[in-house]
């Protein structure tokens, strides 16, 4: 299974793949902070963007709807400590519970070395209550997550990693 990603204005996306939403598991987020939005395309066929992000899916949990709040971390991950940072990642998934999710997507590039942790909550009320258990301080998802990495594994960056939280509006 695969995740294509492509951003642009939420309106300029809408028009573009309207008649897609019918046909394929397609979720259009908006950045809460910006008028930016990021339309993710999940299948198992090539994507039909002219030029996607295109991602291996490490670890999948749950079913993609098109509605809740989202967040996002990229990780850019260097080449050597690929493989040590998706066996901690996936090793996190395995031994935690992930019940106030509806959904989670653990992203592999094709191209480059950024990685994403992609979560789809219920609505962000959810996601602020998941990150106000102690449990989840250094949990590699949400906006604290880079506090939990910094410890011993930052050298396993190439960059800086961050974080986006996104909405998904509903239809009118």
């Amino acid at each position: 299974m695969n995740i294509y990603l492509t951003s642009g204005t939420y309106d300029y996306l809408w028009k573009k793949y309207e008649n897609e939403f019918s046909k394929e598991t397609l979720l259009l987020m908006q950045d809460i902070n910006s008028d930016r939005a990021i339309l993710l395309h999940e299948s198992q066929n090539p994507s039909f963007f002219k030029e996607p992000r295109s991602y291996d899916i490490l670890f999948t949990y749950g079913i993609l709807e098109n509605n809740g709040f989202i967040t996002m971390n990229y990780v850019p991950v260097s080449e050597d400590n690929k493989p040590v940072y998706e066996h901690n990642i996936m090793k996190y998934f395995s031994s935690n519970p992930h019940r106030e999710m509806k959904a989670i997507r653990f992203l592999r590039p094709k191209k480059g070395d950024t990685f994403i942790i992609l979560c789809l909550w219920e609505n962000k009320a959810s996601y602020i209550k998941w990150m106000q258990h102690p449990e989840n301080a250094n949990a590699p998802i949400g906006n604290n997550s880079e506090k939990g990495w910094n410890n011993s594994q930052h050298s396993i960056f190439n960059g800086k990693p961050y974080f986006m939280q996104l909405t998904i509006p509903e239809e009118d």
